[in-house]
């Protein structure tokens, strides 16, 4: 009598839709921002804070508060 093999669990896609949705956003608005006139050193600025809120969103709704909580008092501390 054969032994049934376990299938291996689905793997989650990797390519999400906010991925992609970040990956065609960031370079689209920074494209339309330089076209309407502004620095790139403020693009690159905006386009950092908006990716760090992100990964900020991300973490905090993944379940990382307690990442969350230490990255907050270390800018406490560096602010002061």
């Amino acid at each position: 009598m054969p032994i049934p093999l376990a299938t291996p669990p689905a793997e989650q896609p990797r390519a999400t839709l906010p991925v992609v949705c970040g990956v065609i956003a960031f370079p689209a608005l920074g494209t339309v921002l330089a076209v309407v006139g502004m620095p790139s050193t403020e693009i690159y600025s905006l386009l950092s804070y908006c990716g760090a809120i992100g990964v900020g969103v991300t973490v905090a709704v993944s379940g990382g508060r307690r990442f969350v909580a230490a990255l907050a008092q270390t800018l406490l501390r560096v602010g002061q």
